[in-house]
């Protein structure tokens, strides 16, 4: 039986045909013979107790054979108002920041019937904000301290010295700082980043290694992923993210990298969570990435290793 799946992401003619793991995706969902829908976070809505969209059924124009085919990869019908229960899954590929407008979407998609499958549940992406998941994990961790306080974290930054500061919301390196006490900036950038202290942020003790790169991970269904991207970051950078300039290396995981994914994987089988990117610098858990964790097309060009088929197989 054809299964019926709804991918929800920013609009389809704004994403890579390089480097997009929504992309891979759709064109994996296409070779396995599925029936692809689509819609933006806005075209979504309630109607006394059941969700709505207004859904595009999507034509792919080739596959994983013509991947990076540069002619138009997709084509879309008109939009219809549909029941979102007539889907076998639904996967939310939406960026972050996290907002009000995208807690509001979780709202929503808890609307939806038990027999439809989301990748990821609503209650994961609601309850787990992917900074702060790490704290389930101390062992795993960075000294890491979340706060608005300015003298809580003038103190956490003198007792440890070199520290990175970044919002909580916010994904691809984007507000990230490097900051210290002798730094004639850090009250300008704790002002920033907290608007003047009336917002949460994240400091983490800086761990140096971060210059060879951090390494994005997967995790699906409980199960680890045996390659990596190491995101490497240009020389004098901090920030190995690809959006900001970061160089991709792809490399099997090392024995360390297995004992943090294996911590991990046990709690994201246990929280119902499918899909996980989580982030390691050196030895540490600094990420756990849940709303629409990017590296999948790297990881398959390079190893063969195809995670969009992972995920869709689990339908």
């Amino acid at each position: 039986m054809t299964k019926k799946i709804l991918i929800i992401a920013d609009p389809l003619d704004k994403l890579s045909i390089y480097a997009d793991s929504t992309y891979l995706l759709f064109l994996t969902a296409k070779d396995l013979g599925m029936s692809i829908n689509f819609c933006n976070p806005n075209q979504i809505y309630a109607l006394n107790n059941h969700a709505y969209a207004l859904i595009h059924q999507v034509t792919i124009n080739h596959g994983l054979d013509d991947i990076h085919s540069t002619a138009n990869w997709f084509s879309l019908s008109e939009a219809k108002s549909t029941l979102l229960d007539e889907f076998d899954a639904i996967l939310v590929r939406n960026d972050p920041p996290f907002t009000l407008e995208y807690y509001y979407l979780t709202q929503l998609l808890g609307l939806v019937a038990n027999n439809v499958k989301i990748f990821n549940p609503a209650h994961s992406l609601r309850n787990f904000n992917e900074k702060l998941a790490i704290l389930n994990f101390p062992q795993l961790i960075t000294p890491t301290l979340v706060s608005k306080n300015k003298s809580i974290m003038l103190e956490f930054i003198q007792q440890h010295g070199l520290c990175v500061a970044k919002p909580i919301d916010m994904m691809a390196g984007r507000g990230v700082f490097q900051i210290s006490a002798d730094n004639p900036n850090q009250n300008p950038i704790l002002e920033t980043l907290t608007d003047y202290f009336s917002q949460t942020i994240m400091l983490q003790k800086f761990i140096p290694e971060v210059v060879a790169g951090d390494k994005r991970i997967f995790i699906i269904n409980g199960e680890v992923v045996d390659y990596c991207l190491y995101r490497i970051p240009q020389p004098g950078q901090i920030r190995g993210n690809l959006a900001v300039g970061g160089r991709g290396e792809v490399n099997k995981l090392n024995d360390q990298d297995y004992h943090i994914a294996r911590t991990v994987a046990k709690w994201t089988k246990q929280q119902g969570i499918l899909i996980a990117g989580i982030d390691v610098i050196g030895n540490y858990l600094t990420e756990i990435n849940i709303t629409s964790p990017t590296a999948m097309q790297h990881i398959y060009q390079v190893s063969g290793i195809n995670i969009a088929k992972l995920i869709l197989e689990l339908i």
